[in-house]
């Protein structure tokens, strides 16, 4: 059903990186149309603001302005573009991509499918992360939940879900195989996913902007 569904949309990306990214993403005819190509981060903001596809690939190694620079400004300047970081390692460069803003991540040398499917659930308003990183997701959510808050600015809490959907990406389990234990769709799966995403980039925004008001 899911695949089904991912097939018959067409999606809108702008690649940002060098021309190994470009390479390694051959995307089908009519799948998934590339509005543009950016080998600097500076020129991935510019583009993205000329262009407003639905998804960034941004190589999490762009030069010039790097990846989480990248990612804050398309939090603030272009949101409705929702950006996947492409990377070589499940990382702490690529997990800081995340938190600055990217809805998801992608190893480069993952099979084209997987470079395509993750393209398509992320413009879906899903996530999708690396084992490790879904890890630290958890891990930095519940640190923050734990820290004495100010009461107008609560930190986040997880849901049962969200916390159980984290912890089993987090263990090396596939959306797929998460969503075979409980009887529901890999869709269902990446929204709670990015559901605990989006509380993260919430907090870590308002935190930012805390602190650049004292």
């Amino acid at each position: 059903m899911d695949s089904e569904h991912l097939s018959a949309e067409r999606v809108t990306v702008l690649v940002a990186g060098d021309a190994t990214l470009g390479d390694a993403l051959r995307i089908p005819s009519g799948d998934i149309e590339v509005v543009g190509h950016a080998s600097t981060g500076n020129e991935a903001v510019a583009a993205v603001l000329t262009e407003i596809p639905d998804v960034l690939l941004l190589d999490a190694r762009i030069e010039e302005s790097d990846a989480r620079a990248v990612c804050r400004r398309m939090r603030e300047w272009a949101p409705a573009t929702r950006v996947v970081a492409a990377t070589l390692l499940d990382d702490e460069r690529a997990y800081t991509t995340v938190v600055a803003g990217a809805a998801g991540a992608v190893l480069l040398d993952a099979d084209n499918d997987t470079h395509v499917r993750t393209i398509k659930e992320v413009a879906r308003g899903e996530s999708v992360l690396l084992s490790r990183m879904a890890g630290r997701v958890l891990h930095d959510l519940d640190a923050w939940a734990r820290r004495s808050a100010d009461p107008l600015y609560p930190p986040p809490t997880l849901t049962a879900t969200e916390r159980e959907v984290l912890s089993r990406l987090g263990e090396g389990a596939s959306p797929a195989t998460i969503a075979a234990a409980h009887a529901v769709t890999t869709h269902l799966v990446n929204v709670h996913t990015g559901f605990a995403v989006g509380k993260l980039h919430r907090y870590v925004l308002g935190n930012e902007r805390i602190a650049a008001e004292q």
